[in-house]
């Protein structure tokens, strides 16, 4: 090709045609051979399954599905508004990659966010993986396809003062749950699904294991961690979890007649985190007492992470106290390093002869 790229090209047994570029020779090759299999694979099925429409195979994969509850719902609801009113009456086989990049267009057209587009996208995709697995199509028409970008936010976080204030404003039961999630940064989940023998005041430890869901509590493999306490931190959760059986969830529901209960994200925030953070007043660099900024408790998180930067603590330890999956996401907090820019001023200094404007 002339932009050096190699093609390859292959047809399956109906003579459709399927070319892709790739930058090597040997990529082309190893493609080309992967889709001769393939076809030789399922082609005697394709003139019968191929016709299948979007609909019925999305019936199938959907029933297949092993996903919590809360998933389910929000995949079926992305399904409903962006994916069936598209694709429903389609045949698998007639979807076509360009097919494909022409529905983002329509999704961009009629004004969906970019976080909506990838979750429609990332469902589709799925439905046409599992197509290719059981030989209903050759190769799925979700690939190379430009999705817009998503706007990564910058981290909200309270100052000392601010966070000070919010845990003197909070009713006083609640200031032991809040302390930690200033200090350790835990999910809302994770923190509203401690267990009492999860905190090892001891060492001043606690360990992420549990999750407090929609569904209930559940174990929590992808993000279990050993996150510590300072010194003085271990102290609060004593004073509040003495009395409790060693398997009890720390911080539940305190209603008269439902006492107990796993914390609900809603209804706390409703009932104490948002009238706590609409009468909590701080001074600032004036002299003058605003209220804290209008923050959800997601922010004790941040917070957390950007004290820590703050601190020169280094972006991969707040990665694994975190439990971030991804570095790029720890990577937001990446402009509060002391020495985020020091080497560029360094640089800039050093000139022997630096640009000036005449007076």
């Amino acid at each position: 090709m002339k932009t050096g790229n190699w093609q390859a090209t292959v047809r399956n047994r109906l003579g459709d045609r399927f070319s892709e570029s790739f930058p090597l020779k040997t990529q082309a090759r190893a493609w080309g051979l992967e889709m001769e299999t393939q076809f030789a694979r399922g082609g005697l099925r394709a003139s019968r399954v191929g016709e299948t429409s979007f609909r019925d195979w999305h019936d199938r994969w959907w029933d297949a599905r092993v996903v919590e509850p809360h998933t389910l719902q929000g995949d079926g609801s992305s399904i409903k508004n962006h994916v069936m009113p598209y694709w429903a009456d389609w045949e698998m086989r007639a979807i076509t990659r360009m097919d494909v990049q022409s529905w983002i267009r329509s999704l961009i057209d009629k004004g969906a966010g970019a976080a909506a587009i990838k979750r429609a996208y990332n469902l589709t995709s799925s439905i046409m993986r599992t197509a290719v697995d059981d030989d209903v199509i050759a190769v799925s028409p979700c690939r190379s396809i430009d999705l817009p970008q998503i706007a990564v936010k910058s981290p909200q976080w309270f100052t000392l003062d601010q966070a000070q204030s919010v845990l003197d404003e909070l009713p006083t039961v609640w200031r032991t749950m809040c302390l930690l999630g200033f200090y350790t940064g835990l999910r809302w989940g994770e923190l509203s699904g401690l267990h009492r023998h999860r905190i090892d005041q001891s060492r001043s430890r606690l360990f992420v294991v549990e999750v407090n869901t929609k569904s209930g509590i559940k174990e929590y493999p992808k993000s279990r961690r050993e996150v510590p306490l300072p010194p003085h931190v271990p102290e609060a959760p004593e004073r509040h979890i003495h009395r409790l059986d060693r398997d009890a969830v720390v911080f539940t529901t305190l209603t008269k007649g439902r006492a107990g209960r796993l914390l609900n994200d809603g209804n706390w925030r409703r009932q104490t985190w948002w009238p706590t953070v609409d009468s909590a007043y701080y001074f600032d660099d004036d002299g003058e007492q605003p209220l804290v900024p209008h923050y959800p408790p997601h922010s004790m998180r941040h917070t957390c992470a950007s004290w820590l930067v703050q601190k020169g603590v280094s972006l991969y330890e707040v990665q694994h106290l975190l439990g971030h999956e991804s570095f790029q996401t720890t990577q937001r907090y990446a402009p509060l390093q002391p020495d985020a820019h020091k080497a560029v001023l360094g640089a800039w200094e050093r000139m022997e002869s630096p640009l000036t404007i005449a007076a």
